[in-house]
């Protein structure tokens, strides 16, 4: 154990010791990948509608109460809009807003009626408020606000945004400026629950955030962990190897197995520091996204339970261990430099198909998914963000995990020379040959 400790120690002063090394592992991958998820919503928005801010929607037959609204409020910013009455869209005709929306853009449509016949919105609204206030009926009137697009997920996605930012902060502007005889009767909402009930809020945003960052975040946080062990088994293992040095540790008091355990300690250790760091660094940018593109990766609200997080942590630490033991065991049964790097590579560029996998994934995880090692804690966490998790998959997926780790451990320890660099011509570093 003090020799572990030792070792342990050892690789860690050698990255903390060095301040630019410490912000390029700890650090550095988290803000690029941050950077990267904050920039796809503004990609995507461009390459879809055509700008990089602002979202172009195309409004018909506003009335004053929307124009004001939009005025007024902060989130309308988030859009540009292009307002056409009734009689300019009927001489435009339907085939220019078919086009409209088949370039990734929204079309806005109000109506409304009384007795059948066509009248004015606000008109409407304001003589629905006030027959409510007498206790009359309302069955005559009718208006609509209606948000069409081509039918397209990305615009589907504009469409639903629009109408979670715009719909109920509307809904209430209308209320507060054309129901006032409804209000001053007794009607309405008067009491906002989230002024005197934070919870509400966060229980509220959280549960688009979370659905949202499940599509993201899982793949993301065992990519950069897999990124950050691979590059660190790499330079204290492999590389050591290759220039001599872990053979003449080797023939130090210090047991094969203390040396393994102490540098395996250490390459899990950073990837842990490095994966919460990326998820509070996700977590803050989540609650920092409040216009809350329809694209964004990370979505505002962003919350987990104390269990969740809890045993978010503890799969994150179960899928660093098993990641380590197959860096190790990837590094001790190959002996060239050049062909250990390839081959640690092969399991990066699988959880890059993963992560695209993940992100537009409509289903839930199958059982038989649980039992594959590392792509199971993926879906463990998923399961998390979503508030699927069973304390039966848990199991499942710690004990393959574990196990799985354990094998690729004694398999290097029982390793004869993965400690021993072996010459291009065959020689080991005892001048032995090895062919």
């Amino acid at each position: 154990m003090r020799h572990t400790s030792t070792i342990f120690k050892w690789e860690m002063s050698k990255i903390i010791g060095n301040w630019r090394k410490t912000l390029t592992v700890f650090l550095l991958p988290a803000l690029i990948l941050l950077a990267a998820i904050n920039v796809f919503p503004l990609l995507m928005n461009y390459l879809t509608t055509g700008s990089l801010q602002s979202r172009p929607v195309t409004v018909i037959g506003a009335p004053d109460s929307f124009v004001e609204f939009t005025d007024s409020y902060k989130k309308a910013s988030f859009y540009s809009f292009t307002w056409y009455d009734e009689e300019e869209a009927v001489e435009i005709g339907p085939k220019y807003f078919s086009d409209l929306m088949a370039k990734g853009r929204i079309v806005v449509c109000f109506g409304a009626s009384e007795n059948n016949e066509r009248t004015d919105f606000d008109d409407v609204i304001e003589e629905y408020y006030e027959r409510l206030a007498l206790g009359q009926s309302t069955r005559t009137l009718f208006s609509r606000v209606e948000i069409f697009h081509d039918g397209n997920y990305a615009n589907y996605l504009q469409a639903e945004q629009f109408r979670l930012d715009m719909g109920d902060a509307y809904s209430d502007y209308l209320l507060n400026n054309l129901g006032k005889s409804y209000v001053e009767a007794g009607g309405g909402d008067r009491w906002s629950t989230d002024d005197f009930n934070p919870f509400t809020f966060v229980t509220k945003n959280r549960a688009t955030a979370n659905t949202g960052a499940a599509r993201t975040i899982p793949s993301m946080m065992i990519l950069l962990m897999y990124y950050c062990i691979y590059s660190l088994t790499a330079e204290t293992l492999a590389s050591q190897r290759q220039n001599g040095f872990l053979t003449k540790v080797y023939l130090t008091p210090i047991s094969k197995q203390a040396i393994i355990t102490g540098k395996a300690l250490m390459v899990i250790f950073v990837g842990m520091v490095g994966a919460v760091v990326t998820y509070l660094l996700m977590f803050f940018s989540s609650w920092l996204n409040r216009s809350n593109s329809a694209y964004s990766l990370l979505p505002f609200g962003l919350f987990l339970t104390l269990p969740q997080f809890l045993m978010f942590m503890i799969a994150l630490l179960f899928v660093a261990v098993i990641i380590a033991m197959v860096c190790f065991g990837i590094t001790f049964k190959i002996r060239r430099m050049q062909d250990v790097i390839m081959n640690l590579q092969v399991p990066l560029v699988l959880l890059i198909f993963a992560f695209f996998g993940n992100m537009f994934r409509p289903s839930d995880a199958l059982l038989a998914e649980y039992l594959i090692p590392i792509h199971n804690s993926t879906m463990l966490i998923r399961d998390i963000f979503l508030g699927k998790e069973t304390a039966g998959n848990f199991i499942i997926v710690s004990s393959i995990n574990l196990l799985v780790s354990a094998l690729l451990f004694a398999a290097c320890i029982r390793s004869q020379d993965g400690m021993i660099h072996i010459s291009e011509g065959g020689q080991d570093d005892f001048g032995k040959s090895r062919k």
